[in-house]
């Protein structure tokens, strides 16, 4: 195998596993939450303990990433944050309530409260993306 090709699947693995294995660490330390967001006199429950779990856990691999890992490579970093977070996406749980209440309306609001997780997470790699753009300019 070329050594780039090595150190490129090296990288994806590392952000893959480091997302996985934090988020795994932190999820019986930070309590889950459920909140309410009001659009237009309708509800949208969201499981903010989860959505605090993954953005500490992005912050945690974000500093992993300074400190161990070749900075430059910006995409690489990228698709094993999203590899890393397509696992962590099947322990959202719509908040109960939230479940009970999208049953009985049929509103596309309360569609719109399963795909709350994957905007978490589209904006949190979207996130790290900027700053690792960032720390590559300041670094220089």
């Amino acid at each position: 195998m070329k050594p780039e090709l090595r150190s490129n699947l090296t990288t994806i693995l590392f952000c893959a596993f480091s997302i996985i294995a934090v988020f795994f660490l932190l999820d019986p330390l930070i309590a889950e939450a459920t909140d309410t967001l009001t659009v237009n006199s309708k509800r949208i429950y969201l499981n903010v303990g989860w959505i605090k779990v993954y953005f500490a856990t992005l912050l945690v691999t974000f500093i992993l990433i300074i400190l161990l890992m070749d900075k430059k490579q910006i995409w690489v970093l990228t698709l094993g944050l999203v590899l890393g977070s397509i696992p962590v996406l099947d322990q959202y749980r719509v908040p109960g309530l939230g479940r009970v209440v999208s049953v009985f309306q049929q509103n596309n609001l309360g569609d719109f409260q399963t795909y709350i997780p994957y905007l978490a997470v589209i904006l949190g790699i979207f996130l790290v993306l900027v700053l690792l753009k960032v720390m590559n300019k300041v670094l220089k």
